[in-house]
Formats: structure tokens, sequence, C-alpha cells
């Protein structure tokens, strides 16, 4: 009895520093309701309303719009959510001429939308033809909450730093992770 007492006054401190990671929210992309509405927590939800003016793709997430550089550019969107931290992260990745050129970061909190910064990351995957190409980091993403701050990274071997750009830089996806906190977003390599 004392050392399952003595192993539980161990490990109990352990987990008070709050680890836990978010999940992908599913989203019905197909579906012809607009604008989408996704849970977040249990009296909060997020709305995303994608449109296009003057030919430029636009994304209304909550109280903020999100826009396409020029006629070229693609956004797509992947919603992460904790329902204990009530917080969401909205990452929009931005495509042109089907190359990734990186992802906004937007973080859902009472209600309201804020802007958090740009990651500048693609992950070099093969693409639908098999060729090795500058893809959305999104399906490769993880978010994890470690004390007053939250970890992206990436599940791909390869990550381009700063696609198209000219310090760019492929690396391995191992190598680089980006921190959340209340003194923004930075990058780790």
């Amino acid at each position: 009895m004392k050392k399952i007492l003595f192993f539980l006054a161990v490990i109990l401190p352990l987990f008070s520093y709050a680890q836990y990671s978010f999940g992908k929210i599913e989203l019905n992309k197909e579906s012809k309701q607009s604008p989408f509405c996704y849970k977040i927590g249990s009296k909060d939800s997020l709305h995303i309303a994608p449109c296009k003016q003057n030919g430029v793709q636009q994304l209304s997430i909550g109280n903020l719009i999100c826009k396409a550089e020029n006629q070229d550019e693609h956004l797509d969107y992947e919603i992460f959510a904790n329902h204990k931290d009530k917080k969401a992260f909205v990452l929009v990745s931005r495509t042109t001429d089907n190359l990734c050129v990186g992802c906004s970061l937007y973080l859902f909190e009472n209600r309201n939308v804020k802007d958090c910064g740009l990651l500048p990351v693609a992950a070099y995957t093969k693409d639908q033809s098999g060729r090795m190409n500058y893809n959305s980091i999104l399906p490769h993403l993880s978010i994890v909450k470690v004390s007053n701050r939250y970890i992206l990274s990436f599940e791909t071997p390869l990550i381009v730093l700063f696609p198209m750009q000219e310090q760019e830089e492929i690396l391995s996806g191992r190598d680089i992770f980006f921190t959340f906190d209340k003194d923004g977003l930075q990058m780790n390599k």
C-alpha cells in the first residue's frame, strides 16, 4: 500500500502540467450549407464561410477574414481543438500553382479569432502524380499543449522551410517545430 501511495505521489504531479493533444475536427466541405459551423467545447461554436471577392478566395473565420494573395492562390483549412482547453486552432494552407507556400495560424478563444502568424513550411512529399512536391503540411501536423505553451510539430520525413523564397531549405521533419505562447509564435530548429 505504501508503494502505491508513493507511486501516485510521484506520478500525479507530472499530470498537473496539463499535457494534452489537440485533435482534428472532421470537416464536411462537400456540404452545401454555408457558413460551416464547428462545435468547440460545450458552449462555443466557430463559423467559417468560404467565398470569392473579385475572383480572390476568402475565408471568413469568426470575426476575421483570411484572403488569398491573388486569384491563383487556393486556401484550404483544418481545425484542431481540445475540449478541455476550450480553444481551437485554425490552420489555413496557402497553395499557388499546386505548391504550398505555408500556413496561416489562427486561435479561436472566448468567441474571438486572433491571427497568430505564418508557419512558412510545406511537406516535401509525393503528389498525386508520384513526383516530389511542396504539399500542404496540414495532414502531417500535430498540436500538443505542454504547460503554458503549444507545440506544433510535423510527422513527415521532409519539410520545406520558407518554400519558394530565397532562404528556402529542406529539413528533416523532426528537426523543426513551432511553439506558441503568450509571447507569440516562434520557430525552433
